[in-house]
């Protein structure tokens, strides 16, 4: 149903067999002109990145609250969260970098100086 929304210029044609040319313009100029931004909107939206669940964590900091030696705990916005190191032992207090997700469990590494690799790939 929302989806017809889309299609309002095709739906206002009829305008142009009930008016003269002139009115039916002046009736349909507009509502091409709120479809186009209507239009742009939802594409503007559609390119957004992803802010929030799984996909909003890669690339983010967390901080180690238990050794993850292979596994462990972080704390990430507040939230603690079951981790593995890919490789690497994390103490307490380290700060890593969410890198993947497994089930419930997040995958970390270790911060590099120029940023992490997701950091990069996703464009920061």
């Amino acid at each position: 149903m929302c989806h017809l929304i889309l299609f309002l210029p095709v739906f206002a044609l009829p305008v142009f067999w009930i008016f003269p040319f002139n009115t039916a313009l002046s009736l349909y100029l507009p509502i091409v002109g709120i479809s186009l931004f209507i239009y742009f909107k939802i594409f503007k939206a559609m390119r957004q990145q992803v802010v929030t669940g799984f996909e909003g964590m890669l690339g983010k900091k967390g901080l180690v609250i238990e050794d993850i030696d292979p596994e462990g705990k972080i704390k990430y916005a507040s939230e603690i969260w079951g981790a593995a190191a890919k490789g690497n032992r994390f103490l307490k207090g380290q700060h890593v970098v969410i890198c993947g997700i497994r089930g419930m469990m997040l995958l970390v590494e270790e911060i590099h100086a120029g940023g992490s690799k997701i950091e990069k790939r996703k464009g920061h």
